[in-house]
């Protein structure tokens, strides 16, 4: 795996976290800590996008 490849593989890490954190606030009936999963999820989402963008414009 190339160093572009680690960084996109790291963001989407942080997606499948915000996942883990809201099947966690899911099953212990915490909505907020469902609702904090699901920021995270978003948040790890919306770096793989724009960072992915990033490497494409390095490339080019």
């Amino acid at each position: 795996m190339n160093d572009k490849q680690k960084v996109v593989f790291k963001q989407l890490q942080l997606a499948g976290l915000g996942v883990v954190v809201f099947v966690f606030g899911l099953l212990y009936q915490e909505k907020t800590i469902a609702m904090v999963g699901i920021g995270i999820l978003i948040f790890g989402l919306l770096r793989t996008y724009y960072i992915k963008k990033v490497i494409e414009k390095l490339d080019e």
